[in-house]
């Protein structure tokens, strides 16, 4: 993995990213001469949030100007004047999670912030109030204009880093804000759970995560169509989307016009 550091190519192969980011890190906290607190995408794979958009395979770490040293081809050392609130997981020493989300949407946007806020105040790890804490104190540093979108946005209904997506690129491109996780019933009583909801408009959008249906038997595609039938059977509109779509933004945007969100 790194200069005189190893790990069995097999166990390597099955590793997904973030596993393999946490396998980094360890890596480089074991030859640190002394307590390194890890930031940015390391904290976030550390606690467990979602990275989104750029991602930074380095292992990144904050450190006060007092302590030097430099960065290297696999670490990035962030010089701050103030000491951050270190939390300790699995033994890793970590940025506190509002501080984590807050230095993720100064570096990679709104997307990668809103993504890992949605899930740190879903998990219980911050709460909303403390986000907009961490916001206030970056004051007018770089980046915190994505930061104070990420205050504005956070929602912990969101259960998917694709919606988290969905949602800014709707802030962005002027769609107005759904009403998540509503439940739609029917004469014959609950239909489902649908990701977004337009009730002015009578639309429901549905991210589709290429995960939500890998794998999935016919029968469970069957009861997804019979689902979506009842939804439209009601005069309801849907429109569908991917992350490719959510992530261009424009794609995602014409599915809501046609389904009839103004």
């Amino acid at each position: 993995m790194r200069r005189g550091t190893y790990v069995d190519a097999a166990a390597w192969a099955v590793l997904d990213d973030e596993a393999r980011h946490r396998a980094r890190v360890r890596a480089v906290v074991a030859a640190a001469a002394g307590p390194v607190t890890l930031s940015h995408w390391s904290a976030a794979a550390v606690l467990g949030l979602p990275a989104v958009g750029r991602r930074d395979d380095r292992v990144h770490l904050v450190r006060p100007p007092a302590e030097g040293g430099r960065s290297h081809r696999d670490v990035v050392r962030h010089t701050v004047a103030d000491v951050p609130t270190v939390v300790l997981v699995d033994g890793l020493r970590c940025t506190a999670p509002a501080r984590t989300v807050v230095d993720l949407a100064r570096l990679a946007g709104a997307a990668a912030g809103v993504a890992a806020a949605d899930a740190a105040v879903r998990l219980g790890l911050t709460t909303t109030a403390e986000l907009a804490d961490e916001v206030e104190r970056a004051a007018r540093g770089r980046g915190v204009r994505a930061a104070r979108v990420v205050a504005a946005l956070v929602d912990p209904l969101a259960e998917s880093p694709g919606e988290s997506l969905s949602r800014v690129r709707m802030a962005e491109l002027g769609a107005p804000a759904p009403v998540l996780q509503h439940e739609v019933h029917d004469r014959h009583g609950f239909v489902g759970r649908v990701d977004f909801w337009w009730p002015e408009h009578g639309v429901v959008g549905e991210f589709d995560g290429r995960v939500k249906y890998a794998g999935a038997s016919h029968d469970v595609l069957w009861r997804e169509k019979l689902r979506e039938d009842r939804i439209r059977a009601l005069g309801l509109g849907v429109a569908r989307w991917t992350w490719a779509d959510a992530w261009a933004g424009l794609p995602m945007l014409a599915r809501l016009r046609a389904a009839g969100v103004r």
